[in-house]
């Protein structure tokens, strides 16, 4: 069976929505999230940028060289299993004052190496979708439909306007068409 290649940017994703998931998970049950977590969340963020990255560049940046080292140096992906295992040494490096304890725990709790490795492939489905959103960007889209030129009614156009205001009284629609002649 071949085995699936991951590339940085999927791992990371991966690594992200994990540590994002402990955070949720305890939101939802009322609990106080691990310290740490919060912060690193929207620092972490994949999505706050176009492209491959985080909303603190350093951070995609320091996995992208922790990645690199385990990486298949001819076309730089992994396999699931390295790609975990390269999140979780990453996240071990993160931990300390500014992200807590709870980073490398964070991922074990929510993505085991099953579940991990499914996570990926959705994760990678996911990023090609976004990538095809972002090629196809607003200033690659045809212009606005030209507006259309005002024409001057017609008098059955004209004639159908006052059948409606006057719903049935003659009266009314003789004043109508009175005023209208004299706006000529």
């Amino acid at each position: 069976m071949l085995e699936h290649r991951w590339d940085s940017f999927t791992i990371y994703v991966n690594a992200y929505y994990a540590v994002q998931e402990a955070y949720d998970a305890a939101r939802r049950s009322w609990e106080r999230p691990a310290e740490g977590l919060e912060e690193f969340c929207k620092d972490a963020n994949p999505f706050l940028w176009d492209g491959d990255g985080s909303a603190e560049p350093s951070l995609y940046e320091s996995f992208c060289e922790e990645f690199g080292a385990q990486a298949d140096k001819d076309d730089g992906s992994c396999s699931a299993k390295t790609g975990r295992q390269v999140a979780r040494t990453w996240l071990a490096s993160l931990e300390g004052d500014r992200y807590g304890s709870s980073l490398v725990s964070s991922l074990d709790e929510t993505a085991d190496e099953r579940e991990w490795e499914k996570a990926c492939g959705a994760v990678a489905r996911q990023l090609v979708s976004r990538r095809a959103r972002i090629e196809l960007s607003p200033q690659d889209e045809p212009g606005p439909a030209p507006k259309p030129e005002p024409r001057v009614p017609s008098a059955s156009d004209i004639e159908a306007v006052i059948a409606l205001l006057s719903k049935g009284d003659e009266s009314f629609a003789a004043e109508l068409r009175a005023r209208l002649a004299s706006s000529d």
